[in-house]
């Protein structure tokens, strides 16, 4: 009897082990690692992987190193693995109907890189990553097996929560100051001028940036929307207000597709109770009246408001754009009212969103062929919009200055990938290996992308997280990749109505993969969206607890 209680009491200090280990990985992940940088910005990429390398890896130094948290975890983690075998209870764990889709697209994920780095014939770049991109093999699998102990040992601790978006809420604070040269942390002393537009806060550039809001916003958004103690929806105004305005202050327009993708996820999930539509209205006025704000302090303080691209500006001091905070302002009123005399009840208006998401699917679909029809010259002269002046902002006309350049570094990426198709079928399905992109690109246009970016600038990305993976993994990693999203949407929809603090997860996976879809990979956000997915998982497991939200 005795021997059998230790059993429990073992198993239990291993498992403990593992969970206590996991939660201060993740105070130094989404704490300390957003604040965290060394020489400001001119080496911010650096110490971020540095930063990133020492807590997941191991602190080098020394004749030996020392391994810390990942580590650490799969040591203990070993160690519950024989006290389960010991209590007889392994096979539970291991239990298959427990298995998500998303689970197995995760390890489909991890077994398609491995098999892409043995395949690779590109040694040199592919385990640790391009230098100053870090995106190898190693990052690969930190990603999945967070990814892992995230969905299987955390737990939601109401103070945590807190602390996580207070830290964030500092770095937006950051953002906002610089954004009108405010400069508390001195981060751009001795730095060109040039830079003080394209950098901001604790993060470096400002894509790095948008990245960090579209994961981290999405989280306060939900917490007012969904908040019932007074407390935590006054704390959660004050976020979104900040958030706003970092938002249109940050100076990358991904972030806007970013919006649009967090905006609609939550839009469909608010026809579930009237409260839920007031609030998502609400919302929809806080936002836009904080950029009215930073417009005004724009135009009040001209001198000091740094520069920013054309559609930031139409935001803040646009005049078009009281037009729909009027509109929601009116129908604030009416909604209110109408709720109070028990005339209206969204569940009855579903219609509503089924029309929105049409009208957004047409309106996307329309974009998309008018671009084709205008770059291929199939329009009316009237009609077209041509790029004469070389425009990087010129959105209509789709050339290689288009999106600020992407559009040559996605048709690169699609010359690239057929170019393998018919000389290397192989690199075409299992990638050039993990961070590859260089390699495979460089093998086969090195002369276009000299002449476009010069020998000393090195493309390392397609600027588009979905086409470069195909690149760096090919087909099937590809695909397993865009799996772990997508999937983790479907899954997390379906519990959404059992659990409604998985719309948060669903609205930041939603907001990182549109705003991705313009970016890339990054050693900050890649892994912080990888364990939002994972808390997601874990929520599922563990039937959540919403004690922060819940009103006494």
């Amino acid at each position: 009897m005795k021997k059998k209680a230790t059993k429990v009491v073992q198993e239990l200090i291993s498992f403990k082990f593992v969970k206590e280990t996991l939660a201060i990985y993740l105070f130094l992940m989404f704490v300390v690692y957003p604040l965290y940088y060394e020489d400001k910005y001119f080496n911010m990429g650096d110490a971020k992987w540095n930063f990133f390398r020492t807590v997941t890896y191991y602190i080098s130094g020394g004749s030996f190193p020392i391994p810390t948290f990942l580590v650490l975890m799969i040591l203990f983690f070993i160690w519950y693995q024989i006290d389960l075998v010991r209590k007889g209870r392994i096979k539970a764990f291991w239990d298959p109907k427990k298995t998500t889709a998303t689970d197995k697209f995760v390890l489909a994920y991890s077994v398609a890189c491995l098999v892409s780095t043995i395949l690779s014939p590109y040694k040199d770049y592919i385990l640790w990553g391009y230098d100053g991109w870090y995106m190898g093999l190693i990052a690969q699998v930190a990603f999945v097996l967070l990814y892992f102990f995230v969905s299987r040992f955390w737990r939601w601790d109401d103070i945590m929560l807190l602390i996580y978006m207070s830290a964030s809420a500092l770095v937006f604070l950051f953002g906002v100051l610089n954004r009108f040269r405010i400069d508390p942390l001195e981060m751009y002393t001795g730095l060109d001028e040039m830079y003080v537009q394209m950098f901001l806060s604790t993060l470096g550039q400002a894509t790095w940036y948008s990245s960090f809001v579209a994961i981290m916003l999405p989280v306060g958004v939900f917490i007012y929307w969904y908040a019932e103690k007074a407390w935590v929806r006054k704390l959660a105004l004050v976020y979104n207000i900040l958030g706003s305005m970092t938002l249109i202050t940050q100076d990358s327009d991904s972030a806007f597709f970013a919006l649009i993708a967090e905006i609609s996820v939550l839009f469909a999930f608010s026809f579930r109770e009237n409260k839920y539509m007031k609030r998502f209205i609400e919302i929809m006025l806080i936002m836009l009246l904080s950029w009215r704000v930073i417009g005004f302090l724009q135009i009040a303080f001209p001198d000091a408001a740094v520069p920013l691209g054309k559609l930031m500006i139409m935001g803040t001091q646009g005049a078009l754009l009281w037009i729909p905070i009027v509109i929601l302002a009116a129908l604030y009123v009416v909604f209110c009212r109408f709720d109070k005399e028990g005339k209206v009840d969204v569940t009855s208006l579903t219609w509503v969103r089924t029309a929105y998401f049409i009208i957004l699917g047409i309106g996307i679909a329309g974009v998309v062929l008018y671009i084709v029809l205008n770059t291929t010259g199939a329009l009316p002269e009237s009609l077209r919009h041509t790029n004469e002046e070389n425009s990087i902002n010129n959105y209509l006309y789709f050339d290689e200055f288009w999106g600020n350049n992407r559009g040559h570094s996605w048709t690169i990426t699609v010359k690239s990938f057929f170019d393998c198709l018919r000389d290397d079928p192989m690199r075409a399905i299992f990638g050039a290996g993990p961070d590859g992109f260089y390699n495979t690109c460089y093998k086969y246009h090195a002369q276009e992308l000299f002449e476009k970016w010069g020998e000393g600038t090195i493309l390392t990305c397609a600027h588009n997280e979905w086409m470069t993976q195909v690149i760096n993994v090919g087909i099937v990693g590809g695909v397993c990749y865009l799996g772990i999203f997508v999937s983790a949407i479907v899954v997390l929809s379906k519990k959404s109505q059992a659990h409604p603090e998985l719309i948060a997860v669903i609205m930041a996976i939603a907001s990182y993969m549109a705003h991705n879809f313009f970016c890339y990979q990054q050693i900050i956000c890649t892994p912080m969206i990888f364990m939002v997915i994972g808390a997601g998982a874990s929520i599922i497991r563990t039937n959540g607890m919403r004690a922060i939200y819940e009103e006494n």
